[in-house]
């Protein structure tokens, strides 16, 4: 049945719990429950290229001609994305959008019900339109580990449902066998995810020099000692030391002490660090360019892949999540997790919760932090970490000047309740891991982890046999791209046809949000 396609599936993740998400108004975002995009101050772009302003109509990729770019690349050999786009790709991007346009003016305006009604009977784009979309942000390309070393084979990928996107992807080296991939999935607006995409990759850099040099004057056993106490976190390699301090006789080891200092120290710059410096000036001015990251928050997983050391460690703060994709002996795929997904569905996170606000029966509240928030832990979301008073001092301004997520939660009282500190998870890598998955929360919504790692093992085997049949398995060059195409394609019975995604992404944004999230995805393949 249609309504059967055009529904976001409750699946069981391989490894753990993964969210049911529904397609009634609320029900998949991470905000409130409220689906529509926030229009923010500073929000407006100046296109230098005509198909930015046809992608920018679609939702797809106005971030690529942004002030700042929405896939921040350091590194050698990377494509660009639409530059190069072909007049059929063009056509086809300007005939989406005139169809979404029209779809829009029947949607817009009606309530709820027949809404979601009147959606399933738009008609569908062709295959060449939904080509066009799914390879307008499309890349590939080596990354070299030294002399002699094997390559990584990075595939990266984006398709929005809001408009413009507020997933932002981001790679860097650290050194030269060291890599980092990120994925920032925004909500309550953009700002927040853009601010990590930037700046994160620099300050992580950082903290892994001020750990190197707490290596060198302490050993390799990072533990606390009498000469970190008079020592303030006013600084990335501060916030290390307050971090020993806290724990006591307890060893770090040096890479996942960089990650937790970073996320740390980052959320601390954009949350409190903001907030002084606008108390201290008061200038209106600087005002959205200051605390608009802190209004709006963010998701982050930041996987640090280090081919010298054959490890991978993850740092996750939200509900995005990260696998890797294992080649058994019999030749089937296994999915191993790599994340676990900040959530109150997940247990660990609702007993902190209750242990660190005792006494509050709506800490948790269905579902949610308060009622409000989906994930436990993110950048940001000044509305659960600022105190009462300047909320009530700063909120009523913002809020007319369009932010309209600064608003206080109901029942708030002993603030902070959400953490930007990472749960952290280190494996060795072995010769049957073939590859790492970094993905958003929208992938996870359509796709288990079985069947993620599945179908991207069916398609590396595809193609390592030569097949070339333009099925879904075979037609995309870009692995990211094929797992976009696999999770749209998917219907909630686990049913692969292309006129789902047809259907999916005839709906226009801001109501394509209750069928389906932004997807983000980074495919790291290792020993190329």
């Amino acid at each position: 049945m249609v309504s059967d396609t055009l529904r976001k599936r409750p699946v069981a993740g391989a490894t753990g719990q993964q969210r049911a998400q529904s397609t009634d108004a609320g029900k998949g975002n991470k905000v409130d429950g409220d689906t529509s995009k926030k229009n923010e101050t500073g929000s407006k772009r100046s296109l230098t290229f005509a198909i930015g302003g046809v992608l920018t109509l679609l939702g797809v990729a106005g971030y690529t001609f942004m002030r700042q770019p929405r896939i921040d690349i350091h590194g050698p050999d990377v494509p660009s994305s639409t530059a190069t786009a072909s007049q059929t790709t063009l056509a086809a991007l300007e005939s989406v959008a005139t169809k979404r346009d029209d779809a829009r003016k029947r949607l817009d305006g009606l309530a709820s019900k027949k809404r979601r009604e009147e959606a399933k009977r738009l008609g569908l784009l062709t295959s060449d339109e939904v080509d066009a979309i799914l390879e307008a942000h499309e890349r590939s390309w080596y990354v070299s580990t030294g002399s002699g070393a094997p390559r990584l084979r990075v595939d990266t990928n984006q398709v929005s449902s809001n408009a413009p996107i507020e997933d932002y992807l981001a790679w860097s080296p650290l050194a030269s066998t060291q890599f980092m991939f990120g994925v920032f999935d925004g909500h309550a607006g953009y700002m927040c995810a853009e601010q990590l995409s930037t700046r994160l990759a620099p300050m992580l850099s950082e903290s892994l020099k001020a750990v190197d040099k707490l290596i060198a004057k302490d050993g390799d056993k990072l533990i606390a000692n009498d000469g970190d106490k008079d020592l303030a976190p006013t600084d990335v390699g501060g916030t290390a030391l307050k971090l020993r301090r806290e724990a006591p006789g307890i060893a770090w080891d040096r890479v996942p002490l960089a990650l937790t200092a970073t996320f740390v120290r980052m959320d601390h710059e954009l949350v409190t660090d903001s907030l002084t410096e606008f108390q201290r000036t008061r200038d209106a001015a600087t005002m959205d360019a200051l605390l608009g990251p802190a209004v709006s928050g963010s998701c982050g997983l930041v996987a640090v892949v280090d081919t010298e050391a054959n490890e991978v460690v993850v740092a996750n703060t939200g509900d995005s999540r990260a696998l890797l994709g294992v080649r058994l002996g019999d030749g089937r795929w296994k999915a191993v997790r790599l994340s676990e997904d900040q959530t109150a569905d997940n247990a660990n996170e609702t007993a902190r919760m209750t242990r660190e606000h005792p006494n509050e029966t709506s800490v948790i509240h269905r579902g949610r932090v308060l009622g409000g928030l989906m994930p436990t832990r993110a950048f940001g979301d000044c509305r659960y970490k600022w105190p009462l008073d300047a909320q009530r001092d700063l909120f009523p301004t913002l809020y007319e000047r369009g932010h309209r997520y600064a608003t206080t939660p109901p029942n708030y009282t002993t603030p902070p309740y959400v953490t930007a500190r990472p749960v952290i998870v280190r494996h060795k890598l072995g010769p049957n891991d073939k590859f790492v998955v970094v993905a958003t929360d929208g992938l996870y919504d359509q796709l288990s982890d079985d069947e993620v790692v599945g179908s991207l093992g069916q398609w590396y085997d595809a193609r390592s046999a030569g097949m070339e049949d333009n099925s879904l398995t075979t037609q995309d060059e870009n692995a990211a791209t094929h797992l976009v195409r696999a999770a749209l394609s998917t219907d909630r019975l686990g049913r692969r046809d292309d006129t789902v995604i047809r259907r999916l992404l005839a709906i226009p944004p801001p109501h394509s949000r209750r069928f389906r999230d932004d997807i983000s995805v980074q495919i790291i393949t290792l020993n190329q």
